[in-house]
C-alpha cells in the first residue's frame, strides 16, 4: 500500500529518517561471550538439551519506491546443553512470497563458540552453511546450519528481513520446546496502520508496555502537479511529515519448554505467542480501507471465485453418470451414499491440502487424482447436480491449528469437505479416502468447526458426527505346564479404528502388517493370519491372527506368575507431565473391550486372582471396568475402556493422568497359579 498524499502531488519516494531506539535485556551483549558464560546454566529443567539465553526481535516501517515496507530484526543466543541439543542449532527463517514480490533475507551473522582448553574458540557461519528451501507456493525456509556445533556450544545469530507485504507483520513465538530465559518484542508502527493483536498461550509478560512516539518522514517531491496549495511546490521539493507511531514492547522471562505430550492437535495451538492481522489502514487524504474481511465479505469471495464458488456449479459433466450411480437409491440418503461411495472409490488423493481447486471437476473425475479441494469440491458439484441440498464447508486440519471463530481469517483454514442437508440431519463427506465410511470424517479433520461457505445459509458446523474409535479384542488361549500360551486373537475395529487398520493394511505388505502386531513383543510368534470386511465398511474390519507367546508366565517352583494382559491392555501412561497447560483432545470419543479367555493346564488352580475394578471419571467423561473370574479351570478377563468426551482441559488433567494410572496399574496384576 502506497503513501497517499493531497490530490495532485507525485509523491517519489518517502525515508523514515528517526531511528528507533530500543530498550534491551541487560548481559545481551552480541558476540561477547566469556569462559563463564559456558558454566552458567539459567534454567533449572534438568532435562533440558537445550536453552534460549535470549531472543530479541524488532518490527518497524520503512518506505521506498514500492511504498511502505517491514524491516524485521532478530538477535538470539543458545546454549546447547547436552549432544541432543544439536538438533537446534539448525536455523530456519520463514519467508512470504507473493506473485511479484518477496522477502529476503537482508543480512545474516552467525557465530559458534566453544571453550577448548580454557579458551573461546569462535567459528563464523558461512554462505555454504545456508540453502533456501522451497515450503509451498507461498512461503520459503532460509535455513542455515550452525557450524562446529556440540554439547556446551553457544550459539548466536542475527539476521534482517525486509518484507514488502504490510500485511504479513511478524509473528512473536515465547515459547519453545526448550526452555526460554528471555524473549522480547518490540515493534512501531505508524498510526496508518491498525492490526488486530491475537495472543494465546499461558506465560504471563514480565513487561508489557505501550507507548505513543512521533517520526519524522522526508518526502521528496519529482515534480509539481495540480492547482491550488500545490501549484507552489517546485520540481525536487521536500517536505518533512510528522506520524504519529505506537511502540510496544512485550517481554517474558524464565519460559518453560512446551513438551508435546499424546492427544493434542498441533503445539502452535498452545504455545504462547503474538500474531497481527491487519485490520484497517488510514492514510492521509484517503477513505479509511478496511483490510480484514468479515465472515460475511469472505464467504462472499470464496463463491465468486472461480477455483471455489465456480467449481463447485460445474457439475453437468456427470449428468450422464447420474442415473446409474443412483440407479438402486430409494432415498434421498442413500442417492447421497451412492454418489460418495462412487468418488471415493473412483479417487486418489495426492496428499495435498488446499480450500481452491487447482482443476475444473470434469478433468479431476477424468484423471481420477486430485487435492482434497479438487476432490470435495467436484463431489459437492455432483451433489447439487443430483438436486441435493449440498455446501462445501472450509476448516484446518488438527495439524495446522485451531481456527478463531472471531477472527475471519482465509488462511487460517486449509481444507474443504462436502455437507449435504436432508431433512434437517448433516451429513459431512470427504472422499479422498478410498475406505472412510458414509458420514465420517478422517481424524485429520476433526478440529473443531467448520465454516459452511453457502449463499443462502452460511455459519458453523460442528466437526463430529457418528465418529468413534472402537476396538474389540477377543483372545483364546491355553497355557501348558511349562507356561507356555497358545490360541487365537481377534481384533475387530470400527469407525475410526476401523479406517486406521484398513489404512494401515493396504499401505504396508503383509510381512510389515504382522511386524507391528508383535513390535513390542519380539517373542510372540504367528503362525495364521486372516483379515475380513476390507471392503465392506459398515462391518468391523477383522484380524485373525493364531499365536504363541512363550515368554509371559514365569515358573518359580510349584508357582506360576502370569500377566495375561500384557501386550494387550493399557501398559503405560501416555499422561507423564506433572502439569499439563493445554488440553487433552481425543479427537472423538473411543472404546477399548478386551475379553481373554484362559484354560489352565491340568493340575494347576488359582491361588490369586486381582479383584474387579470399577473407576470413573466426573460426569460421565470416561469409564473403566475390569474383571478376572474363574470357573472350572478356565481363566476369564474382561476390561473395557470408554473416553466419553474428546476435550479435557488443562484443570482436568490430573483427573484423567490417574484415571490412565489406576489402569495400567490393574492391567499390571499378576494371577498367581499353584500346583494342586
Amino acid at each position: 500500500m502506497k503513501f497517499q498524499l493531497l490530490p495532485g502531488v507525485l509523491l517519489v519516494l518517502v525515508f523514515l529518517t528517526s531511528v528507533v531506539a530500543y530498550p534491551q535485556q541487560k548481559n545481551f551483549d552480541f558476540e561477547k561471550i566469556n569462559a563463564a558464560d559456558f558454566s552458567t546454566v539459567k534454567t533449572k529443567d534438568t532435562s533440558a538439551i537445550a536453552e534460549v539465553v535470549a531472543d530479541i526481535g524488532y518490527t518497524r516501517f520503512d518506505y521506498g519506491p514500492k511504498g511502505f515496507y517491514l524491516i524485521f530484526e532478530r538477535k538470539t543466543r543458545i546454549h546447547i546443553l547436552k549432544q541432543d541439543g544439536t538438533s537446534h542449532a539448525t536455523i530456519e527463517i520463514p519467508l512470504y512470497k507473493g506473485n511479484n514480490d518477496k522477502e529476503t533475507v537482508t543480512s545474516f551473522k552467525g557465530f559458534t563458540y566453544n571453550l577448548e582448553k580454557g579458551e573461546v574458540v569462535k567459528t563464523k557461519a558461512r554462505n555454504e552453511d545456508m540453502f533456501l528451501q522451497q515450503q509451498s507456493e507461498h512461503w520459503d525456509v532460509q535455513k542455515v546450519a550452525m557450524p562446529a556445533v556440540k554439547a556446551n556450544s553457544i550459539i548466536e545469530y542475527e539476521y534482517q528481513i525486509h518484507s514488502d507485504f504490510t500485511f504479513n507483520l511478524q509473528p512473536w513465538t515465547f515459547q519453545s520446546d526448550i526452555p526460554v530465559f528471555w524473549s522480547e518484542y518490540n515493534t512501531k508502527i505508524p498510526n496508518y496502520f491498525t492490526y488486530k493483536l491475537i495472543s494465546q498461550g499461558y506465560v504471563p509478560f514480565a513487561i508489557n508496555e505501550k507507548s505513543t512516539s512521533n517520526q519524522k518522514f522526508t518526502v521528496y517531491y519529482e515534480s509539481k502537479l495540480g492547482v491550488g496549495m500545490n501549484q507552489s511546490r517546485e520540481p525536487g521539493h521536500t517536505e518533512v511529515y510528522d506520524v504519529d507511531v505506537n511502540i510496544s514492547r512485550w517481554v517474558a522471562t524464565e519460559v518453560p519448554a512446551l513438551k508435546p505430550e499424546p492427544f493434542i492437535t498441533t503445539t502452535n495451538d498452545y504455545v504462547s505467542k503474538i500474531e497481527f492481522e491487519l485490520s484497517v489502514i488510514k492514510m492521509p487524504g484517503s477513505v479509511d480501507e478496511t483490510v480484514m474481511d468479515s465472515w460475511e465479505t469472505l464467504n462472499k469471495k470464496l463463491l465468486e471465485n472461480d477455483n471455489f464458488g465456480g467449481t463447485v456449479k460445474k457439475g453437468d459433466f456427470f449428468s450422464s453418470y447420474l442415473p446409474a450411480v443412483t440407479a438402486k437409491s430409494t432415498s434421498d440418503v442413500e442417492r447421497v451414499k451412492a454418489i460418495y461411495d462412487h468418488v471415493r472409490s473412483r479417487m486418489k488423493w495426492n496428499g495435498n491440502n488446499d480450500i481452491f481447486a487447482n482443476n475444473p471437476p470434469k478433468k479431476v473425475y477424468d484423471e481420477r487424482t486430485g487435492s482434497a479441494a479438487d476432490i470435495n469440491l467436484m463431489l459437492v458439484a455432483i451433489l447439487k447436480k443430483a438436486g441435493l441440498k449440498a455446501e462445501p464447508v472450509i476448516l484446518s486440519t488438527r495439524s495446522h491449528g485451531r481456527v478463531l471463530e472471531i477472527y475471519p481469517i482465509l488462511a487460517k483454514f486449509n481444507y474443504v469437505v462436502a455437507m449435504v442437508t436432508i431433512d434437517s440431519n448433516t451429513y459431512l463427506l470427504d472422499a479422498t479416502t478410498g475406505h472412510l465410511p458414509f458420514n465420517m470424517l478422517p481424524e485429520r479433520c476433526l478440529n473443531g468447526q467448520g465454516r459452511v461457505i453457502s449463499k443462502n445459509a452460511p455459519g458453523w458446523v460442528r466437526l463430529l458426527n457418528t465418529e468413534i474409535k472402537n476396538t474389540y479384542t477377543q483372545v483364546d488361549l491355553t497355557l501348558s505346564d511349562d507356561g507356555l500360551m497358545k490360541g487365537k486373537c481377534a481384533i475387530s475395529s470400527s469407525g475410526l479404528d476401523g479406517f486406521d487398520r484398513r489404512e494401515s493394511y493396504l499401505t504396508k505388505n503383509e510381512k510389515d502388517f504382522l511386524e507391528e502386531f508383535t513390535d513390542d513383543h519380539q517373542t510372540w510368534t504367528v503362525s495364521e493370519f486372516h483379515i475380513a470386511n476390507l471392503d465392506t465398511l459398515d462391518k468391523p474390519f477383522t484380524e485373525s491372527y493364531t499365536i504363541e507367546i512363550p515368554d509371559e508366565a514365569q515358573l518359580a517352583g510349584d508357582r506360576m506368575y502370569l500377566n495375561i494382559m500384557s501386550g494387550f491392555g493399557q501398559e503405560t501412561n501416555p499422561f507423564k507431565l506433572e502439569k499439563r497447560v493445554y488440553p487433552v483432545d481425543f479427537s472423538c470419543p473411543l472404546r477399548e473391550y478386551y475379553v481373554i479367555k484362559l484354560t489352565l493346564p491340568a493340575g494347576w488352580v488359582v491361588e490369586q486372582l486381582p479383584q474387579q475394578a470399577t473407576v470413573s471419571l466426573p460426569d460421565k467423561a470416561g469409564s473403566f471396568k475390569c474383571r478376572f473370574l474363574e470357573t472350572a479351570g478356565v481363566i476369564q478377563i474382561s476390561s473395557t475402556l470408554s473416553i466419553n468426551k474428546n476435550m479435557f482441559l488443562p484443570d482436568e488433567y490430573n483427573q484423567l493422568k490417574e484415571f490412565f494410572r489406576l489402569i495400567v496399574a490393574k492391567h499390571a496384576e499378576q494371577i498367581v497359579l499353584k500346583k494342586a
